[in-house]
Order: C-alpha cells, then sequence, then structure tokens
C-alpha cells in the first residue's frame, strides 16, 4: 500500500458520507436519503491495513468470517484485472461498487435502520460505508490470479440489527463530545 492509495481509500469514503450527512444520496426510486446529524469523519488506521494485508495474503474468494474480526466491519470486492488499468482503478471500482448499490437495490428506506434482511444482502456494502459512528478506516488492494481484490476494514463496525445508520437531522447536529464539524457536514474527533 502506498499513501496515495490510502488517501484514496480514505478520501472516497469521506466524500460520500459527506454527500450524505447533506442530503445528496439518493435511493433507487429517486427519493433522496434524510440528512445525518452524527455523521463522522473517518481517519485511517494502520493497525486495521496491517490486518487487512494479511487476509489479502490468504488469496481470498469472499470476506472474511466476522468471528475472525471481532468488532470490526468489513466490506471486500475481487473483480477482474480486465479493463482496470491499474491499483489507483482497482480502488476506485471497489468503493464506487460498495456505495452505488443504495441507487441499485432496494434499500434502508427513510428510516435507515438496518433490518435482518440486510445481513449479507447487497445493500450492507453501502450500509457499513455509510454507518456514522465506524470511524476507523484501514484497506489494502492486491492482485491475485488475474484479479484485483480490494478490502476495507471499519472500526467501530456497523450493520447492527434494529440499529439506525445514522441520526437524522442538520448535519453536525449531533456529533459526540469533543468533535467539531468539517465542511458543515462531518463531526471530527482528534
Amino acid at each position: 500500500m502506498t499513501d496515495a492509495l490510502r488517501t484514496k481509500f480514505l478520501d472516497a469514503h469521506n466524500y460520500r458520507r459527506e454527500l450524505l450527512a447533506t442530503g445528496q444520496v439518493a435511493k433507487k426510486n429517486g427519493n433522496y436519503l434524510p440528512k445525518a446529524a452524527n455523521m463522522q469523519r473517518m481517519r485511517y488506521n494502520c493497525a486495521l491495513e496491517v490486518q487487512v494485508g494479511e487476509f489479502l495474503k490468504t488469496c481470498p474468494k469472499a470476506g472474511s468470517a466476522e468471528s475472525a474480526r471481532s468488532g470490526t466491519g468489513e466490506n471486500f470486492l475481487r473483480v477482474s484485472q480486465n479493463g482496470i488499468a491499474d491499483y489507483t482503478k482497482a480502488v476506485e471500482k471497489a468503493v464506487t461498487s460498495w456505495w452505488k448499490v443504495i441507487r441499485t437495490t432496494e434499500g434502508i428506506g427513510m428510516a435507515v435502520t438496518f433490518r435482518a434482511h440486510h445481513v449479507g444482502a447487497p445493500i450492507s456494502s453501502f450500509t457499513q460505508m455509510a454507518w456514522a459512528t465506524s470511524r476507523k478506516l484501514g484497506c489494502a488492494v492486491a492482485k491475485c490470479s488475474g484479479d484485483y481484490i480490494a478490502v476495507c476494514r471499519y472500526q467501530p463496525r456497523g450493520n447492527y440489527v434494529e440499529q439506525v445508520v445514522y441520526a437524522k437531522g442538520t448535519p453536525c447536529s449531533a456529533c459526540p463530545s469533543g468533535a467539531w464539524c468539517t465542511n458543515g457536514a462531518l463531526c471530527a474527533l482528534p
């Protein structure tokens, strides 16, 4: 992993979280999701990246078992190298794939609540990226058997059944104690 790829993963996540926090993310039906009052800005975490790197050495065909990463969320993409020029493009493909499901599948609804039927469903990649309190991010991308594999891990994890993905309301109006507001959208913690 290079600093450029780390920055690409992080900026791509925070950019999308900022759009969501400010009410600029549309669902499949064209309606926009509500604004987020408590969306936290993510920070890059090298310890999570190391865990992902170890996992990628196994050339996985699917995401890791939840029991192997207690308290940590994960998004996984394995895609053919055909048509993907380099690692940077693979990062873009992964993040876009995880996020775009909000526009292509039945999602979380205006209640922005993660339900039992969302577990393991395509929408779970979006909800993990959008989980307001997931603020640590560590990712890696590798080549394996003609494919790119991209994985991001998140702490604290998201996707808890019957919990809201984020609190609805004016951006930054429900930031945790000690946080400040960035770009009128994300709660930043030291």
